[in-house]
């Protein structure tokens, strides 16, 4: 892949991962998770960077793929038999790849994580500003969901929300949501969005 450097310009080519199999390379967790298996190191003037690029992350042991798609044109169709139990997202910038991965790990339903974000980001953008939330952990002794706010000025910020909570909407989005199989799906705040109005309107 060529990659020029935003510090001095050069045109460079790399090698990149455009496929990791987790169940095969268990050490690219680690590396997806602090994003340095996306760092390359400019050969002209030193500087390193982050390479945003196709890169379908594959857990067979917990049956989900994750593709990274920062591409402006549509990816080609999975065509993928649904049949199979795999759940299939597609995101389109790092911090969302590395979030879904851990999110899905966890055997998690990203749509129920997905609408408890969107719910504590209107909460929080009350008195804060709030660029992008993340998911970051579960407490697993509290069964607390923490997150993680990026503020308009670069700050951190976490906030939790209780599993209950999770539990209420995981119920709503089992019975009244459908996720179609077979394809690569965009779960995000988005998607939240209208799935949010949608259980409003059958509520």
């Amino acid at each position: 892949m060529t990659i020029t450097c935003p510090h001095c310009h050069a045109e460079n080519e790399y090698k990149t991962l455009d496929h990791i199999n987790i169940d095969r390379n268990p050490e690219l967790r680690a590396k997806v998770q602090d994003l340095s298996c996306f760092r390359v190191t400019c050969p002209n003037c030193g500087e390193t960077m982050l390479a945003v690029y196709p890169c379908l992350y594959h857990d067979i042991s917990n049956q989900f793929m994750v593709w990274l798609w920062p591409e402006e044109e549509q990816p080609p169709r999975a065509q993928f038999d649904p049949l199979a139990g795999y759940t299939l997202r597609i995101v389109d910038s790092l911090n969302s790849f590395r979030e879904k991965i851990n999110i899905l790990e966890r055997g998690l339903d990203d749509r129920t994580v997905e609408i408890m974000k969107l719910l504590l980001f209107a909460q929080l953008n009350r008195d804060l500003d709030v660029v992008e939330l993340l998911f970051h952990e579960l407490d697993e002794q509290t069964m607390d969901f923490r997150f993680v706010a990026v503020l308009s000025d670069g700050a951190e910020q976490y906030a939790a929300m209780p599993g209950a909570v999770y539990q209420r909407l995981q119920e709503d989005v089992k019975n009244y949501l459908y996720t179609p199989g077979g394809d690569f799906t965009r779960i995000d705040m988005a998607w939240a969005k209208d799935a949010l109005e949608l259980l409003h309107e059958l509520g």
